[in-house]
């Protein structure tokens, strides 16, 4: 019985011993024997062949944004819309579409008011700034539109001033109301049609 039992014991010893041989080690002596002898060459080629192919795989590039009618695609990726009402009123960049010709733009917006039904006042007291520092801004002269609670709607209104169209194609910055909010946009792009 026990050399049956010493039998077994050899046999698993013999068996684990070509793992031993490949098994790295932490020992910085014992890697430079392994190297030294060419044991491990073989299993450090695979890792730095996959090492290779993982940095070599090039990553798919990000589809580019499709425009939808309740989504379209704003080109500046640095557009902000500061929005200090956010618990109550939402509102959402449309565009705003210049014309080469005369020279205007006009911002368009999707407001949605989370409040009790009521007139909201959107535009008053403009102020915005174009490309080459020039001030473009109105008194409070907004447009009214009687708001329901959570149904979005489309408001436009136009930039006042003259706006060199081959000097700006962004608008810096831009401050409005809608409703006793103020809201602030900064570098929106402008379509020029």
């Amino acid at each position: 019985m026990k050399k049956l039992l010493y039998f077994l014991i050899a046999i698993m010893f013999i068996s684990a011993i070509p793992e031993i041989a490949n098994a790295q080690s932490n020992d910085p002596f014992e890697q430079k024997t392994l190297k030294a002898s060419g044991r491990n060459g073989r299993h450090e080629k695979k890792v730095n062949r996959r090492k290779i192919e993982a940095t070599t795989t090039e990553e798919a590039p990000a589809p580019a944004p499709v425009a939808t009618d309740d989504k379209p695609v704003v080109r500046a990726s640095n557009m902000t819309l500061s929005n200090p009402c956010e618990d109550w009123l939402d509102v959402e960049f449309i565009s705003l579409v210049g014309s080469r010709a005369n020279q205007t733009i006009k911002l368009t917006l999707k407001v949605t008011n989370h409040s009790t039904n009521k007139d909201m006042y959107i535009g008053g007291n403009f102020v915005g700034y174009d490309c080459e520092g020039e001030e473009h801004s109105r008194g409070y002269s907004p447009e009214r539109y009687s708001s329901l609670t959570d149904v979005p709607f489309k408001t436009s209104f136009d930039v006042p001033g003259k706006i060199n169209p081959n000097k700006t194609t962004v608008m810096p910055a831009m401050i409005f109301s809608v409703g006793d909010c103020r809201i602030e946009m900064r570098n929106v792009p402008i379509d020029w049609k």
